[in-house]
């Protein structure tokens, strides 16, 4: 870190790919934060967030949970939480964007995660898989925007049946502008599929929990 970061905030990394036109990391205060788009990736603004959603949820500790799928890395905030609280289970994580995984293992410490396992690839041709997970997580972005994809029946209705029994679905959506009547329209959606799927709105985002039990939703 460059002690001139406690000053004066410094771009260390720019690149631009046909996903995503802008990705920053910028030095701030002696850490590293993700913007892309403008639009802020990681950091600990993102870690409080998530922090605060997890405790929200009462998600603890389980002995259970043995697999997670993270769909979204870009810097690795949530795989970091996840670990802390799984500190047992094998961790995959997808992105369709080859940078980003590059920049979360070079700047944001995911080469050093174990248990970590990082893919390149679509997330909704990878929900098409014949794979299972005792939890799922939902966090993706492109900028300030999320793609269609991630509100339609055909995705989710994926999303849940890779799920194990009794596992869980965390997703990470927004709540500012369009999105305010779309987080709304959302949860209708995944009410659908969950009938026990629960909200928690924080500052500009809106997080949503569902447990898919086994003896069916309740």
């Amino acid at each position: 870190m460059n002690a001139l970061s406690y000053i004066v905030p410094r771009t260390v990394k720019r690149a631009s790919t046909s996903y995503n036109r802008d990705i920053r990391v910028v030095e701030e205060n002696g850490k590293y934060k993700l913007l892309v788009n403008g639009s802020r990736q990681s950091g600990e603004y993102i870690k409080e967030l998530w922090q605060k959603a997890c405790a929200e949820f009462g998600i603890i500790t389980s002995p259970d949970v043995k697999s997670i799928l993270v769909l979204g890395v870009a810097g690795g905030t949530v795989i970091h939480l996840l670990r802390g609280i799984y500190p047992d289970a094998e961790i995959t994580g997808v992105d369709i964007d080859k940078t980003m995984i590059e920049i979360g293992k070079k700047y944001f410490g995911l080469s050093g995660v174990p248990g970590l396992t990082l893919r390149t690839e679509d997330a909704k041709v990878f929900m098409k898989k014949n794979t299972h997970w005792d939890m799922v997580v939902i966090d993706l972005f492109i900028g300030a925007a999320i793609p269609p994809f991630v509100g339609e029946d055909e995705f989710l209705s994926d999303v849940k049946n890779s799920l194990t029994p009794n596992g869980k679905l965390l997703i990470n959506y927004l709540y500012e502008l369009e999105y305010k009547q779309l987080s709304d329209l959302f949860i209708v959606i995944l009410r659908k599929l969950f009938s026990n799927a629960a909200d928690y709105k924080i500052y500009n985002n809106r997080f949503f929990y569902v447990v898919k039990y086994a003896h069916g939703d309740v």
